[in-house]
């Protein structure tokens, strides 16, 4: 969110080189390629994809434009991009600006927020799904699709969340993916694998197999496991916030959640120490750390969660926040109504690592699953 509006906004339509979802070089190639190969060692019908390994669009054959549609949905937009590789960013297979529409946000439906008049992803979906259908390079466009599925397991764009200025986590996710081990157990679909209408949980159901229903059951896991739950904060200082998912993952001692009254001449704030200051009313520091999830009372979103405080450039040299507990089952999602000792377990572990151990398998077990699906 990092609220700019029209500096940020003019910032987005300007730059030509924003990097604005996983990494085009590392994440998206791998996180697809990590698919594919579940694919063919799971099913030897799919062994006409072996091709597909080598990731050059300049010499492989056109099954591999399914790993170039996964990179070139981003358009035009990466400012690492390999020319030798991927050859040029531009495609006309690729709507100009495409990146305004991969933003959902699945609890409000915006895109991103502070950019307005745009498509989410769920939307978009339908534009990329009817190019599979009638277009003749079908692997660029099913590629295309991939990377919306990707996108849709990045914390920011689950919480449509611009993040202009970087982002901690995606930058975590290229300079560390070879160090990420994550194997997929499934090639995930709707009708097998969707969620279901629960009582206390604000998505419907999901298990029909349509195209749509890739895009929803990936964001609202993603939605839920990067949301968590602070209950009612207080503007009153010392140990005095509600026991809750997010006091527990960051304990007042250790100088965890808590309120701060920021005297004279800066705002109030509530503040964890190793993620920043959630700003409370107008003026001095409306740039914030994390925030309370727009239209979701009692949910906190982080941004900041490299351990560098100077959030607005993200770090690989940050050591980044370590919660001292984190949930046990990943993308259930806390209730007020919930035994925090039954569903929450201590941690060791960076935050930063155990959304790209859980996300990348997340969204290539789905990727495999909507190959299979747009390939019969």
């Amino acid at each position: 969110m990092k609220k700019q509006y029209l500096l940020l906004l003019l910032l987005l339509l300007l730059t030509p080189n924003l990097s604005l979802s996983w990494d085009n070089n590392i994440t998206h190639p791998g996180i697809t390629n990590k698919a594919v190969d579940y694919l063919m060692a799971s099913d030897s019908s799919w062994a006409f994809l072996s091709g597909y390994s080598d990731f050059n669009v300049n010499t492989s054959t056109q099954l591999t434009y399914l790993d170039e549609g996964s990179v070139k949905e981003d358009y035009a937009l990466s400012a690492d991009w390999d020319t030798s590789l991927w050859g040029s960013q531009q495609d006309s297979n690729v709507p100009l600006l495409s990146w305004k529409a991969h933003g959902y946000n699945p609890k409000t439906g915006e895109a991103w927020y502070n950019i307005p008049d745009t498509q989410n992803a769920y939307q978009y979906s339908s534009d990329i799904w009817s190019d599979i259908q009638t277009k003749s390079n079908f692997y660029f466009q099913v590629g295309r699709f991939c990377h919306l599925i990707e996108d849709m397991a990045s914390a920011a764009h689950a919480h449509a969340d611009t993040h202009a200025t970087g982002d901690d986590l995606e930058k975590y996710g290229k300079s560390r993916y070879s160090d990420i081990s994550y194997s997929l157990s499934g090639a995930r679909q709707p009708a097998s694998d969707g969620l279901t209408i629960q009582s206390g949980l604000p998505h419907g159901d999901l298990t029909a197999n349509t195209y749509g229903n890739f895009i929803k059951n990936v964001v609202w896991r993603t939605y839920y496991m990067t949301s968590y739950y602070g209950g009612n904060l207080v503007e009153r200082e010392g140990d005095r916030q509600p026991d809750s998912e997010l006091k527990r993952m960051f304990p007042y001692s250790n100088g965890g959640l808590r309120y701060d009254d920021g005297g004279w001449f800066v705002n109030d704030s509530y503040v964890i120490d190793d993620v920043g200051n959630n700003w409370i009313g107008w003026g001095i520091g409306m740039n914030p750390d994390w925030w309370e999830c727009p239209g979701d009372s009692g949910y906190f979103y982080l941004e900041n969660i490299d351990g560098d405080p100077d959030s607005s450039n993200p770090s690989e040299s940050g050591n980044g926040i370590v919660p001292a507990v984190f949930r046990i089952n990943k993308f259930t999602r806390i209730n007020a109504s919930d035994n925090l000792n039954m569903v929450l377990a201590s941690n060791s572990k960076l935050l930063a690592k155990i959304y790209c151990e859980e996300l990348f398998k997340l969204s290539s077990e789905w990727v495999s699953g909507f190959i299979q699906f747009a390939h019969d």
